[in-house]
């Protein structure tokens, strides 16, 4: 990206005008991964960007080359951009998480119910953050095994503290069964409540241990 920017004046001028921030090489290629893939010799008539101010992409057709594979796409936001990918993120480690025999029960309840309620909290928390927050915002990729709790959390990784963290319990209510609670604790109240997500019922049987293959026990 930096090697475009500095192939003139006027396309430099440009970005630092309109307030370009630039993602770690590590977010853009897995972006950039995504992204469909152009026949050779296919021109790109709508350069893609990565822009934090959305209201002010026309000026960008004109300076920028016609060819900016290292951009990402011009149409979002830069905080709709990271937001989704968190969210791609949250599923596929929700997912390593439960393990085989817990994903196939709860997959489904867990994509209906769960992971909209999650983008929306998600985003109520990332709309607070600075543009330097933005650069520096990592997520974890090691959900916890065994009967741990943590799916993920966001990070500074300037400061290594703590964003956003997706937890999920095991509750086990008098006369209910097993309950997994899903939960999450952000930066704005220093992690200090507990705010429910929603609940997903699994039965009378005790569940497999996080990120299992076995049996359910009972």
């Amino acid at each position: 990206m930096l090697r475009q920017v500095k192939r003139g004046l006027v396309i430099s001028s440009a970005l630092l005008t309109f307030g370009l921030f630039v993602p770690s090489i590590d977010f853009v290629r897995d972006v950039q991964a995504e992204e469909p893939q152009k026949t050779q010799g296919e021109s790109n008539e709508n350069p893609l960007i990565y822009q934090v101010n959305e209201d002010s992409y026309d000026l960008f057709g004109d300076v920028l080359p016609a060819k900016t594979e290292q951009y990402i796409h011009r149409n979002a936001s830069s905080a709709d951009v990271i937001n989704d990918y968190i969210m791609k993120q949250a599923a596929e480690q929700s997912m390593f998480k439960f393990g085989t025999v817990i994903s196939e029960k709860i997959s489904m309840s867990f994509n209906e119910l769960i992971l909209p309620r999650l983008d929306s909290v998600l985003r109520e928390t990332t709309e607070t953050l600075s543009d330097r927050d933005w650069e520096q915002i990592k997520i974890s990729t090691s959900p916890s095994a065994g009967l741990g709790e943590k799916i993920f959390h966001l990070y500074n990784e300037e400061s290594r503290e703590d964003i956003f963290r997706f937890h999920v319990r095991r509750d086990q209510p008098p006369k209910q069964g097993y309950v997994f609670n899903f939960h999450y604790h952000t930066y704005l109240d220093q992690h200090e409540k507990h705010h429910t997500i929603g609940n997903i019922h699994w039965g009378k049987d005790m569940p497999p241990k996080w990120n299992s293959t076995d049996r359910v026990y009972s």
